[in-house]
């Protein structure tokens, strides 16, 4: 029996604690329960500051009242007599709730003033002289002669006879007095229900907003820990169109670029095995071949050479793109002339692409502005794309260098009337080991780390790389460099 009462005592302290605990509902149950506090905390405030003062201030417009309405009877009592002689008596009739046949007397029959006295009950009367002096108090709590206190001041009216002051009556009433208190403990009991049915409802809201919350959040964080346990991961489904949303369709971005990055990843490591089994393949049957007596030793130290040549190239691209992606590569930016450099880059190119009956055009101005470029790795850059558009023109196409001053930066481009790229390769165009034609290998292309490079190098220059293309109708390569600026020329 024990057991169980601690049992459940610890299940309900649980529950409050899982409610309340460090997760997204306890957070949610608390900021609610917060901002429910400081409400009730400027309610009281308020009510403090604001009602109560106001309740007063009723109290006191009652008692004004009152005073005013019975002012009248106490200047016809002064009228008669010449005195106050009868103020005191009449102050004592007026305090306690009259029978009708006294109020009658003391209005004169005017029916008026009997209406007018049968509805006032005053607790208190207090009649003052026109020197400020008590004449008489129907509680008996001021005596005669004695000055009227300042906090009754406010209950008081003028006493006037034919317009000349002749004293004041000040009136005060328990009904007031009650009717006060009991909407000030009825404000405080609103208050207090209030504040615990927001409790409540803080507490039911805070359950079902978390819930709706943390569902989402549940699922991403499934598949966030589902990342590390298999190859490839589908998207989640995006039901909202808020915050939560726009972090499903981030992970569903992000889990793309993973499956990606892991597919590339593998196929980076099959493009190596490819890249260096060729010539590692070349090599061991010239040796062979060598041992043999097959093939004359000169012969075999040039297909050597060559092969050891292929495969210095590709761990150089490799080493160059490692050290370009970690920011560890060394430029020397410099002030380029453009139109001569740009001028002898066509010329290089030109016997090689009259070799392949394509003819190379160069567009540009002799005027073009001076950009900041390490001179080498540009001139490497342009060689790697026109090389690539010498590949895949064909005899008789055109490839044309050009360069234009465009918002401020200097465009250069490089052209072709080759076959295009597809548009599903465009956006992994300049990844390593990607190649448009899964067919072309090393024998037709390089080591598909080209491109990869060149991006890497113009990104180091503060430019931009990119390109357009259409199937059948070439592909052009631009590249934004930014200019030197005025004063520095």
């Amino acid at each position: 029996m024990v057991e169980n009462k601690a049992n459940s005592r610890h299940s309900s302290t649980g529950w409050l604690a899982r409610l309340l605990g460090v997760n997204l509902r306890g957070q949610l149950t608390r900021s609610f329960l917060l901002v429910i506090l400081i409400n009730i905390g400027l309610m009281a405030v308020l009510m403090r500051v604001v009602a109560l003062p106001r309740l007063n201030d009723v109290a006191l417009l009652l008692g004004r009242r009152q005073a005013f309405q019975l002012a009248p009877f106490f200047a016809d009592a002064y009228a008669r007599s010449g005195s106050w002689a009868d103020g005191p008596a009449l102050a004592q009739r007026l305090s306690h709730p009259l029978p009708p046949g006294l109020i009658r007397d003391i209005t004169f029959g005017l029916p008026w003033r009997f209406d007018l006295i049968r509805e006032l009950t005053p607790d208190r009367v207090v009649l003052v002289n026109a020197a400020g002096q008590v004449v008489a108090d129907s509680q008996g709590l001021l005596s005669g002669g004695q000055p009227l206190p300042v906090e009754l001041e406010a209950y008081g009216a003028p006493i006037t006879l034919q317009d000349e002051p002749i004293g004041r009556l000040v009136v005060t009433s328990a009904v007031v007095d009650e009717l006060t208190g009991v909407l000030e403990a009825t404000l405080r009991q609103t208050l207090l229900g209030a504040s615990i049915l927001a409790g409540v409802v803080a507490l039911l809201l805070s359950f079902g907003l978390a819930q709706r919350l943390a569902r989402p959040i549940h699922s991403l964080s499934r598949a966030a820990r589902a990342l590390t346990s298999s190859d490839s991961h589908e998207p989640l489904p995006v039901v909202r169109r808020d915050e939560i949303g726009e972090l499903t369709m981030a992970f569903n971005e992000m889990t793309a670029a993973l499956n990606r990055q892991k597919y590339l990843r593998r196929q980076m490591v099959a493009d190596i095995a490819h890249e260096l089994r060729t010539p590692l393949s070349v090599m061991q049957l010239d040796i062979e071949s060598l041992g043999d007596g097959l093939q004359p030793p000169a012969e075999a130290a040039a297909s050597l050479r060559d092969e050891i040549v292929s495969l210095n190239r590709l761990v150089e691209d490799l080493r160059l793109l490692s050290l370009a992606e970690a920011g560890g590569l060394r430029f020397t930016l410099e002030k380029l002339e453009t139109a001569p450099f740009l001028r002898q880059i066509s010329e290089t190119w030109t016997p090689q692409a009259q070799a392949r009956q394509v003819q190379l055009l160069a567009d540009f101005p002799a005027d073009l502005p001076p950009v900041l470029a390490d001179e080498g790795r540009l001139a490497q850059v342009f060689n790697n794309l026109l090389s690539n558009a010498l590949r895949y023109t064909p005899a008789g196409g055109r490839i044309t260098l050009g360069a234009r001053v465009a918002e401020g930066e200097l465009l250069v481009w490089v052209s072709d009337s080759g076959p295009g790229i597809p548009a599903e390769d465009l956006p992994f165009i300049f990844e390593r080991f990607y190649r448009a034609d899964s067919s072309r290998s090393r024998d037709t292309g390089g080591s598909g780390l080209g491109l990869a490079i060149a991006k890497q190098w113009i990104a180091l220059h503060n430019g931009r790389l990119w390109v357009e293309s259409e199937p059948g109708q070439g592909a052009t390569f631009f590249v934004a460099l930014p200019m030197v600026p005025q004063t520095d020329i």
